[in-house]
């Protein structure tokens, strides 16, 4: 049986080596642990300032952020919104938790992100908005996607969770879209818990403030709000992060070129290879099974497992989900392959080259 202490190579490990126990010491110190305290306000400058947009917002999680985009967005009953069918599924279950309909695109051929084209194809008059998800690292065609949506007057959510410091045609996510939903639960940065909103609305900005924070007094605030408040604690550990994350980015890339070089041209094994305009994260460095290759992918998973190397499936398509099964207008025939058979290697930041050279010596030796 394989468990958690017999894996040597972890899919992901947060590197926590910058000013992270300082910051938290400096909380502790303080006797600011609530969201009021200094963290907050010096997390959400930052924010602000990389991903270039004029207010930034710390929230409890990526999830709830992208709950609020939609409450801010007046997105409810009645409303459709256009959803990848292969992400996360708290991308979709925001969508269906203000009332609103998902409607399903598939991936662009040869990528883990949307469809623009399918995106324009599934517009109705009900459509409010599409969310852009930026998968594993990889960053969606924003220019592409924008020249679909703004003349129709569209609003985009970008889901930069998965991608936080990736680019498109020159341009850090997080500031192309409407609002823009960040998470700091182990993604690029890992604070344990907390996400973000950024945005450029100020009216936007304002309803936001409010939806996360309720009123003390029961009456001050005239919209349904949940606490939705970020702690000074979480927002020292991703201050701490946020310093790094250039040189956290650096190392995640490092890992996928020195992938990219063990795995070029081997029959039957596929990266997800980068656009030339796209400048890539790798959140997580995904690797597709195809013909030629020994193994299945499912297969390739448990053999590496034993060998102490975790490694995960890629996402299950979201449509497949109980809820949304029963109403899946498919086929999506790009993000179906992708589902069936591709797999997450390890691309933590802490990864030692040893443990890379392990990873692709026992992936190449698999499917011989």
């Amino acid at each position: 049986m394989i468990t958690r202490s017999s894996v040597r190579i972890p899919l992901d490990s947060p590197s926590l080596t910058g000013n992270e126990r300082r910051y938290l010491c400096e909380c502790v110190d303080s006797n600011w642990i609530s969201w009021q305290g200094a963290f907050v306000a010096r997390t959400e400058a930052f924010l602000a300032d990389y991903c270039s947009t004029r207010h930034a917002l710390t929230v409890v999680n990526g999830t709830y952020a992208l709950v609020m985009a939609l409450q801010a967005l007046e997105i409810g009953s009645g409303d459709e919104v256009i959803v990848p069918a292969f992400t996360m599924s708290a991308t979709a279950f925001a969508v269906t938790t203000v009332g609103a309909r998902c409607v399903w695109i598939d991936c662009a051929p040869h990528s883990l992100t949307l469809d623009a084209d399918d995106v324009a194809r599934k517009i109705t008059d009900r459509t409010r908005a599409v969310v852009a998800v930026h998968l594993y690292g990889h960053a969606v065609d924003m220019e592409r996607l924008l020249a679909i949506t703004e003349p129709r007057c569209i609003a985009v959510i970008e889901d930069v969770a998965e991608a936080f410091g990736a680019s498109a045609a020159g341009r850090r996510v997080g500031g192309w879209g409407t609002i823009a939903c960040h998470s700091f639960h182990n993604k690029i940065i890992a604070a344990g818990e907390g996400g973000a909103i950024t945005l450029n609305d100020n009216f936007l900005a304002d309803r936001l403030k409010k939806l996360r924070t309720p009123s003390p007094n029961n009456f001050d605030n005239e919209l349904i709000t949940l606490n939705n408040r970020m702690s000074n604690i979480a927002c020292a550990v991703a201050l701490g992060q946020l310093e790094r994350v250039d040189e956290l980015i650096r190392r995640r890339r490092a890992v996928a070129a020195y992938y990219d070089e063990r795995f070029f041209g081997v029959q039957g094994l596929s990266p997800f290879l980068s656009r030339s305009d796209e400048h890539c994260v790798y959140w997580r460095y995904s690797l597709q099974i195809g013909s030629g290759y020994r193994l299945t992918r499912d297969e390739l998973v448990f053999s590496l497992a034993v060998q102490g190397i975790e490694t995960r499936p890629v996402f299950c398509l979201i449509t497949e989900h109980p809820h949304y099964k029963k109403n899946n207008p498919g086929p999506f025939p790009h993000a179906e392959k992708i589902a069936a058979s591709a797999l997450d290697l390890p691309s933590s930041p802490m990864l030692t080259d040893d443990q890379m050279r392990q990873v692709a010596d026992a992936v190449l030796a698999a499917g011989v």
